[in-house]
């Protein structure tokens, strides 16, 4: 788990316990999913995309469609999913999100296959090569942006409809964000890293006011976790070693939870996988009530 010297607004203490390991009340395969359920989850064939799409196995989802820039990444993941349950459909697809044309023809496969989507997961995403310290060093600025940030939108553009169109789902949007985007120290993040971030926040703030009310669609901002990645493996450094310690699993398991039922109090908000879900549903009013676990400017 990240370090609990980080500033009371980072939100790692919201409720009392904090899980760095998958706790057994976020645990997939007890938190089992209706069917039909069609999981979309973008950037799957490493690190989280990967473990999400096996978490929506294990709960029981009835399709599943895992996409990746790199086609060979995904067939590992199709057997494992294979292993989970033999009866899960799985679609596998090139996609990628810095691609207008392709992210459209993922949305077209899916809606060809299924004609619905019950959950999708905006996670594709990388960080700035080297770890750079400021914005002078920073020379990978337009491609993180245009992977963390339009890729989601682009995601969550082409994908609105479908989940607009599924209503008897849960009609779910899920974006991965970080703890990072509360920080403003380029020490421990990279500024393209942290924008990017931190503007996937306030979007998942918009689909909410936008369409929860008028078309049932929720959506969540989720710091999976301080995680081991591909994408972290070689920022093992003196500021970020003690951090990646949490497991990977607990971002599945947090994806699972949230679309198992329709949850209007915490839709528009950032939610940390390390929360415990029994203490966080406990302040379900208070966090209505004060509008809560959004961001705004302190004066």
């Amino acid at each position: 788990m990240a370090s609990p010297s980080f500033p009371p607004h980072y939100g790692l203490t919201l409720t009392p316990t904090i899980h760095s390991t998958l706790p057994d009340n976020l645990s997939p395969s007890k938190n089992r999913l209706p069917r039909p359920f069609i999981a979309v989850i973008t950037g799957a064939g490493k690190g989280l995309g990967y473990h999400i799409a096996l978490a929506y196995a294990r709960a029981g989802a009835s399709g599943i469609s895992i996409s990746s820039r790199t086609p060979s990444d995904l067939q590992s993941l199709e057997a494992e999913i294979k292993k989970i349950d033999d009866q899960i459909e799985v679609l596998s697809s090139t996609c990628d999100t810095q691609s207008v044309a392709s992210v459209a023809q993922l949305e077209a496969s899916i809606r060809q296959k299924w004609g619905r989507a019950d959950a999708v997961i905006a996670n594709a995403g990388i960080i700035s090569n080297n770890l750079p310290t400021g914005l002078l060093e920073d020379e990978d600025w337009a491609r993180v942006l245009d992977i963390n940030l339009l890729g989601t939108w682009r995601v969550a553009k082409a994908l609105l409809p479908l989940l607009i169109a599924t209503p008897s789902g849960a009609q779910t949007l899920i974006v991965i964000t970080s703890l990072a985007a509360h920080s403003a120290a380029s020490a421990l993040t990279p500024i393209a890293y942290n924008v990017s971030k931190l503007a996937c926040n306030r979007l998942v703030e918009h689909v909410d006011a936008d369409h929860r009310a008028a078309t049932g669609v929720h959506a969540y901002a989720l710091h999976p976790g301080a995680v081991l990645t591909p994408q972290t493996l070689n920022h093992r450094g003196e500021v970020w070693g003690a951090l990646l310690g949490d497991d990977v699993a607990l971002a599945g398991g947090m994806c699972v939870w949230l679309c198992r039922e329709k949850r209007g109090w915490l839709s528009g908000r950032y939610v940390a996988a390390n929360w415990d879900v029994d203490e966080l549903e406990a302040r379900s009013e208070e966090i209505g009530r004060g509008d809560m676990l959004k961001f705004r400017m302190v004066v």
